[in-house]
């Protein structure tokens, strides 16, 4: 009785934790089937999105409302969105485009209105009207000043505007994401843990998580995720009281490495989209491992 106690405070206490896994713009349910050597682990992959702060809190006083529109039309809100052209975050940057602002995560909340909001500025001084510039924003200031707007871009425009009247006096949230991993390992030993990896806003992100082995040794890590860029971020933390360094690098939603190193173990791991699965695979001081992450 004592240990399932100890079990649960630890399981709660993970809760409170969070990090960015390798694709945070990943929102289906997986299960994950992994082999290593003599022992098979299954695990449950949920993320659930939530809302974390209104949006008002993020935004300037500049253009404040025709932002909220945006966000609303680009992004519904959601820190993580991806689209199927590369578009990244609140306000759904392209790379080129955030390249040329200067916005190196355009998943951090903050990066992302901040860019934004200097774009459009940019835009209305060039086509002086909102709604031309609207239409810039969403298929290109080259395009528009050539050939003008298209009925699509106009289209766009106008919902933009019309979503920025009806929400300019509503309190709506952002959404972020936290990704829980229950899971069960069987071979030479038996297993129970959960891994839970929580974003911040797009700035850094944490994850905890706790093993229990044959019901007798608890293990556990922390990790700090830094993001340096939407692709690059620093690892720093713990894993048994080692401190624990490392970094992954991933290029969502395709491809994704992680690195990381203590006095004690290192492991290497890499995850690949191959059609609608993920292929996962690690090399580190306890042998070689091979995974298949599948959307339900």
């Amino acid at each position: 009785m004592r240990r399932i106690v100890v079990v649960l405070i630890a399981l709660f206490f993970v809760q409170s934790f969070a990090n960015p896994l390798v694709f945070l713009s990943q929102r289906e349910t997986c299960i994950s089937l992994e082999w290593e050597r003599s022992q098979f682990k299954i695990s449950l992959f949920q993320p659930l999105v939530h809302p974390v702060v209104p949006i008002d809190w993020l935004l300037p006083r500049q253009n404040r409302d025709l932002l909220k529109g945006l966000v609303s039309v680009e992004s519904d809100f959601y820190i993580h969105a991806l689209s199927s052209e590369g578009a990244m975050g609140l306000t759904q940057l392209l790379p080129s485009t955030a390249k040329e602002l200067g916005v190196l995560n355009p998943f951090n909340a903050f990066y992302a209105i901040d860019g934004a909001n200097r774009y459009l500025e940019q835009l209305q001084r060039q086509f002086k009207k909102v709604e031309y510039a609207l239409a810039a924003y969403f298929e290109g200031p080259v395009k528009v000043a050539k050939y003008g707007p298209s009925n699509t871009a106009l289209s766009y425009a106008r919902k933009v505007l019309r979503s920025s009247e009806q929400l300019k006096d509503e309190t709506v949230f952002v959404k972020d994401v936290t990704y829980v991993e229950p899971y069960i390992s069987v071979g030479e030993k038996f297993a129970l843990g959960l891994n839970v990896y929580v974003s911040l806003l797009g700035t850094s992100y944490l994850s905890g998580g706790i093993q229990l082995d044959d019901w007798k040794k608890l293990s556990h890590q922390v990790l700090f995720y830094p993001a340096v860029t939407h692709s690059l971020s620093l690892i720093v933390g713990e894993k048994n009281f080692n401190f624990t360094v490392g970094a992954l690098y991933r290029k969502m939603p395709d491809f994704g490495v992680q690195l990381l190193i203590d006095s004690k173990s290192f492991d290497f791991s890499t995850l690949l989209r191959v059609w609608k699965f993920y292929i996962n695979t690690a090399y580190s001081s306890e042998g070689f491992r091979v995974g298949l992450m599948i959307s339900m």
